[in-house]
């Protein structure tokens, strides 16, 4: 009678998605996208992700704004906060539950809740607007619209109840609107959209991929006249096609670091001789003399020994606001191999208000690389990529200030240096914050600073190696019967070092037969049982190995065979494969949906 010896199984279910996609990177080129933190309690918006768009005209000259949009989630809601300087505010007092919003000014959210990117809006695909409302608008529902798609458009007649918390506001100065006075500061709109609004009962789960658009409606004078183009994140925005959005991802953003051997650590800073390091700072810097105090479109500072990170929730403030932006080329940075980490390191000195001033979160992001450090004004600051790192900058006091150099500060900005020398180009990032407290600019010391003072320059330390060698078992059958032969699969993945690979044959197998290898030299030593292999195949270069063996034992067991593989005794990489002799088969019937 034959016996039947219980194994682990392992079964795998592919099953169909019932949530978004995963949150693998993005796989179109140039997709931006923006990482979003989950609250587990009230969000602190100063804590929130950050991306700008648009741009701002000189006082006097109605037309372009600027907007900060931050966003965040919890279990209840998605939140989007979005920030617009415009100088002069219009919104219609005859507002009706039928107006078009797009007529004055408003934001829309645009939401692709499955990702699928296609040509058309979807039921899938939802847009929610809020409008400016100024006085005795009541609750303000008739200055609020929601949308979904149809399959082939948008169904503006489609309604959730998503008003509770969203509002509009706005400051001038003085205090009117409509243009009734010489210039207004601009105008916010805090947008919460419940998760069951858009056919979810909580947050999608970590990890996730949406997509995400923003439309700036804008009106500078009474109608017919007065109506500005809207402006789009992203640039190259349709409504009506999600394809064209970008990508909005639920959690941090991490580096999963490619299997490696570290081989070096290169330093990249101005000064050091063999690298060239750009950095320049926009917005009001330590003065506050961006926005209307300034020319957005002239004002630049790539010749200053500092760099200014600021951000405000009062949009009233936005002469006060700066980003910083720094390029490092890579070229220091030997061919060939894969960066493991990098750090981006860079000295505060100073602050303002350190009596009224709060620490701030300060984000690194990626940018596009068409910018110059002589040319860069706030208007042709390129938006960014993605949000990657964080770090809490704190407040230098008095009783804390150690001096020059000052106080360092590090950002993880691996999986920039590792796109960025993959593609072969310098890498480019803003540093910002979504800081919503006064008195918040952190004064940074930039590359142009004096020789006296060369430690605190931006700093760029890159650790890379070479990849690591990788062994991959397979054998097939896996439920032989005593007599029956089985060939072992043994693929490797090269490193470009010498690789020694050992296969110890158990017992119940016979000799191997014909060892075949795609490269390098494999023989069987018959006095230890062991299968091996030398060769040195470049890095990524796939070599396989196969032979056949014969079962010998009758009994029902499970035979189990480990294959190791060392990169010249740098790093081990091993797999097993397992065959069950003389074990039952069991086919399970396949359910069809």
């Amino acid at each position: 009678m034959r016996r039947l010896i219980w194994a682990p199984l392992l079964i795998v279910l592919i099953l169909p998605s019932l949530t978004a996609a995963p949150a693998c990177r993005a796989q179109v080129q140039n997709t931006r996208r923006v990482n979003v933190p989950y609250f587990s309690d009230d969000i602190a918006w100063s804590e929130a992700s950050v991306f700008w768009f648009g741009q701002v005209d000189p006082l006097g000259a109605p037309g372009r704004n600027s907007a900060d949009v931050r966003v965040a989630y919890t279990a209840e809601e998605l939140s989007i906060f979005v920030n617009v300087e415009d100088y002069y505010l219009w919104y219609d007092r005859n507002e009706t539950q039928t107006s078009d919003l797009t007529d004055y000014d408003a934001v829309a959210i645009y939401l692709d809740t499955a990702h699928d990117r296609v040509a058309s809006p979807q039921p899938d695909d939802f847009v929610f607007m809020s409008a400016l409302c100024l006085y005795g608008c009541n609750d303000g529902s008739r200055h609020r619209r929601e949308g979904r798609g149809t399959g082939v458009n948008w169904d503006m007649t489609w309604t959730a109840d998503w008003t509770d918390g969203t509002w509009a506001s706005w400051i001038g100065s003085p205090a009117y609107n409509n243009n009734n006075n010489e210039f207004d500061y601009g105008w916010w709109s805090y947008i919460h959209i419940p998760w069951s609004k858009v056919g979810l009962s909580g947050p999608p789960p970590e990890g996730t991929v949406w997509g995400l658009g923003v439309i700036l409606h804008d009106r500078d004078d009474l109608p017919p006249a007065g109506a500005v183009a809207p402006q789009t994140w992203p640039e190259n925005m349709d409504p009506d096609r999600p394809n064209t959005w970008a990508e909005m991802h639920f959690g941090v953003a991490t580096f999963a670091p490619p299997q490696a051997i570290t081989q070096g650590t290169t330093v990249i800073r101005r000064g050091l001789g063999q690298s060239i390091v750009e950095d320049s700072w926009v917005g009001g810097g330590g003065t506050c003399s961006g926005g209307h105090e300034g020319d957005p479109d002239l004002d630049n500072y790539g010749a200053d020994g500092n760099l200014f990170v600021e951000n405000q929730e009062l949009i009233a403030d936005f002469p006060c606001f700066s980003k910083s932006l720094l390029r490092f080329y890579l070229d220091p940075i030997p061919e060939g191999k894969v960066i493991i980490s990098a750090t981006l390191s860079l000295h505060q000195w100073s602050n303002a208000r350190w009596d009224l001033a709060q620490p701030s979160l300060i984000w690194l992001l990626t940018v596009d690389g068409d910018w110059e450090e002589n040319t860069l004004t706030w208007n042709n600051t390129p938006l960014a990529q993605e949000n990657l790192s964080t770090t809490w900058v704190d407040v230098i006091t008095p009783a804390n200030n150690p001096g020059r150099p000052g106080v360092r500060y590090d950002w993880d900005i691996s999986q920039a240096v590792a796109d960025a020398y993959a593609a072969g180009e310098p890498v480019n990032v803003a540093l910002y914050t979504a800081d919503t407290n006064p008195h918040s600019s952190k004064y940074l010391t930039s590359s142009e600073t004096g020789e006296w003072n060369e430690v605190a320059r931006p700093t760029l330390t890159v650790v890379w190696g070479q990849v690591g060698a990788t062994v991959d078992k397979r054998a097939h059958p896996v439920t032989p019967n005593s007599g029956e032969a089985v060939t072992y699969t043994i693929t490797m993945v090269g490193s470009g070092q010498p690789l020694n690979l050992t296969d110890s044959l158990p017992d119940g197998l016979s000799d191997p037969g014909p060892i075949q290898a795609t490269e390098g030299n494999a023989a069987y030593n018959a006095a230890q049982r062991h299968v091996e292999w030398t060769g040195t195949p470049g890095p990524g270069q796939l070599v396989t190995i196969t032979f056949p063996v014969t079962v010998q034992i009758s009994d029902p067991i499970a035979i189990v065979n480990t294959a190791t593989l060392t990169n010249d005794g740098l790093n081990t990489s091993t797999d097993t494969a397992v065959v069950i002799v003389g074990g039952l088969q069991v086919h399970l019937p396949t359910i069809m949906r």
